[in-house]
């Protein structure tokens, strides 16, 4: 289990799902894509972050989490 770090001014957390819908309000800005733009599709789609999350970062995390060394 990964802990949640807090300081004054700062919470880390273990990413989850639901973290996306902020991710998708904040993240389809220009200025923030062109520099990504060959790894991001543009116009960025509807359903993006929430995507991405599920089928990329969430599954990669588990795997970090349960690999050599590791238990389950």
């Amino acid at each position: 289990m990964t802990p949640t770090l807090e300081t004054a001014r700062l919470i880390l957390r273990p990413l989850e799902l639901s973290d996306a819908e902020q991710t998708q309000v904040l993240f389809p800005q220009w200025e923030i894509v062109r520099y990504i733009r060959n790894a991001v599709p543009w116009p960025y789609p509807a359903d993006g972050a929430f995507k991405f999350y599920r089928d990329v970062t969430l599954p990669a995390v588990a795997r970090a989490m349960n690999g050599p060394g590791r238990c389950a």
